[in-house]
């Protein structure tokens, strides 16, 4: 049985991939983390071979495994520092395939510095293998599959209140508060600000219908889907469902345009543990919507796709991309090479993943 690697398995999204391929028994799966104890407590739940781990030393560790896959669910990838693909290189060359669900644009699309290697060795390194941007980039393939050029990507991501968080999303999320950073927009890159430019959406899939709730701007991956599929603009948001929240990081961002405070990020133990006081609001339902406009013959066509995740199980959309790609790897069916995760699987197959646990999608 081959050996898979998690580092970060006792993460909010670690731990729902490590449970759910333990559970599968494909893999010999090893959970790797920096504490004993709650490594050791996570294995003797649900199984898995404990390892502590310390990612920036991690060569005679990977050198004694030898495993099949390494997995990084860990982050924030945006805080990888000088050597952002120190522990990618070092999974290669142990002669281990490579996979994350980095959410930083710049981590994403770097990761091709290490095709060489990858190419060298007949591996596989796959970079952003969750929701953004390999889940949106396989849902814009099937809505353009009928166009000639796209105009405007659009992706909105919108959890429920009561779904199950983690400290490092928060951290993520109050980090994004009113920073700049580059949108594409109009065929080139335009400077925006985190949280900026409210917008409601209201997701539908068949009779099931969710709330009207706000989004804004926020830094993803999604920026590179435009060099991908030629399109001229491509606009990422997120929001939370209750507009308390929401509105309170859209008004907060003026504390860091202004220069008062640099970043919400040292924020996040606070946030959290106020946004757990309120967690009994809301709903445990959320889903994603993207839009992709463009034309065909001369004529505009928009097509839209909404997926709706029920009962809480939201956190587990962003690992089936990964999920996916591992058994691609154990198939052989996928090319060496390092690269974004960008089209490289067919939205039927995360559609069939992600029905695993109740969360439907529609496509208008």
């Amino acid at each position: 049985m081959k050996t898979v690697v998690i580092v970060g398995a006792t993460g909010l999204f670690g731990g729902h991939l490590a449970r759910q391929l333990i559970d599968a028994g494909r893999f010999h799966v090893v959970c790797a983390g920096r504490s004993q104890s709650r490594i050791k407590a996570f294995t003797t739940r649900y199984g898995g071979k404990p390892l502590v781990f310390d990612r920036n030393q991690p060569d005679a560790t990977l050198q004694q495994l030898r495993p099949f896959a390494v997995v990084d669910v860990a982050g924030p990838f945006q805080e990888y520092g000088d050597a952002p693909y120190r522990f990618a290189t070092a999974c290669l060359n142990c002669g281990a395939h490579y996979v994350d669900i980095a959410d930083d644009p710049a981590f994403v699309g770097g990761i091709s510095t290490l095709n060489a290697l990858a190419l060298s060795r007949g591996l596989t390194a796959l970079s952003g293998a969750s929701t953004t941007p390999a889940l949106t980039s396989a849902v814009v393939t099937m809505l353009s599959a009928q166009m000639d050029h796209i105009s405007k990507i659009e992706t909105t991501i919108l959890p429920g209140n009561k779904t199950p968080r983690g400290l490092s999303v928060m951290r993520a999320i109050l980090g994004q508060v009113g920073q700049r950073f580059d949108m594409w927009e109009n065929q080139r890159p335009q400077q925006v600000i985190g949280w900026s430019r409210l917008a409601h959406t209201r997701l539908q899939v068949g009779g099931t219908q969710l709330s009207n709730r706000p989004a804004s701007l926020v830094n993803t991956p999604d920026i590179l889907l435009a060099k991908h599929f030629n399109a001229d603009t491509v606009i990422a948001r997120a929001g939370l469902e209750l507009g308390l929240f929401h509105h309170s990081l859209r008004l907060s961002r003026f504390l860091v345009q202004s220069g008062l405070i640099g970043s919400l990020a040292p924020l996040a133990k606070p946030a959290f543990h106020l946004a757990s006081l309120f967690q009994k609001l809301g709903s445990d339902a959320g889903g994603m919507r993207v839009r992709v406009i463009g034309k065909q013959n001369g004529k505009t066509l928009q097509r839209e796709w909404d997926l709706i995740a029920p009962d809480g199980h939201g956190p587990k959309i962003p690992v089936q991309p990964i999920a996916v790609v591992l058994d691609k790897y154990a198939e052989a069916t996928v090319f060496a090479g390092a690269r974004p995760c960008i089209a490289e699987i067919p939205l039927s197959e995360l559609e069939a993943a992600m029905a695993k646990f109740g969360s439907k999608s529609e496509i208008r």
